[in-house]
């Protein structure tokens, strides 16, 4: 880990075949103890994460929002980070790099918000997220500068350990650009099995482009979630050469 980002941790739950839409999964045998990964934020606190990393659409799927018509307005003059109210145990960043999302509210799962943007915005934007008292901070021209984004986070948050939690895009870019140190992943009993779904990790690049290249797992731990009883934990420590 670089001394001036957090750890990132991968946490996600999954199907057998890595698909992530719980509303799809099979049943197990019998249907025993099967609570559709109710425990996976338990484990997620055992974690003591300073910050949960999530990306736009997943945000969009548990919280429907307006779209923010950027067309009428102006960009900023500058592109200066904001820190607002920081209240919550822990804050959720939401990679949003067009800041598409107009936020109803400074609240996330009870966390208040961090938006992580690119330099497409508006100044009106911006002016919405401060009047609603939240955070943002901007990740590069395009908003998908993942080291810049984290050691923001790091130097304006003080967050030292973070969950990433999806979707498989934003995993996937996280994956490419080696900025993930551990996984952790709850595989329920369960199979999807079909084509297209979204998954743990779906980088959006070129044919012929590995974003794992060079990049080794070390299981850790393994155990069975004893609330659940049909879902295994699988823990891995991610290194790079």
């Amino acid at each position: 880990m670089s001394g001036s980002r957090p750890i990132v941790i991968v946490h996600m739950l999954s199907s057998v075949d890595g698909r992530l839409d719980v509303s799809r999964y099979s049943k197990p045998y019998n249907d025993v103890d099967n609570k559709n990964g109710s425990s996976y934020f338990t484990i997620a606190e055992e974690y003591h994460p300073d910050g949960i990393l999530l990306g736009s659409n997943s945000f969009l799927e548990s919280i429907p929002s307006p779209s923010f018509d950027h067309s009428k307005f102006s960009p900023p003059a500058t592109f200066d980070d904001y820190v607002g109210k920081m209240e919550s145990k822990h804050l959720t960043a939401i990679f949003d790099s067009k800041g598409r999302i107009e936020y109803q509210s400074n609240d996330a799962f009870g966390d208040n918000i961090i938006a992580v943007l690119g330099e497409s915005v508006s100044s009106e934007y911006l002016s919405h997220l401060r009047a609603k008292g939240i955070s943002y901070i901007f990740a590069g021209k395009d908003g998908r500068n993942y080291q810049l984004a984290l050691e923001k986070l790091y130097s304006l948050f003080g967050m030292k350990k973070v969950l990433l939690e999806g979707g498989g895009v934003l995993n996937g870019a996280f994956l490419k650009q080696r900025m993930i140190d551990e996984l952790s992943i709850i595989i329920a009993s369960s199979i999807d099995g079909l084509s297209g779904i979204s998954s743990i990790f779906e980088y959006k690049g070129e044919k012929g482009e590995k974003p794992s290249e060079g990049q080794f797992l070390e299981l850790i731990e393994t155990k069975v979630i004893p609330e659940e009883k049909s879902s295994v934990l699988l823990r891995y420590k991610v290194h790079k050469e």
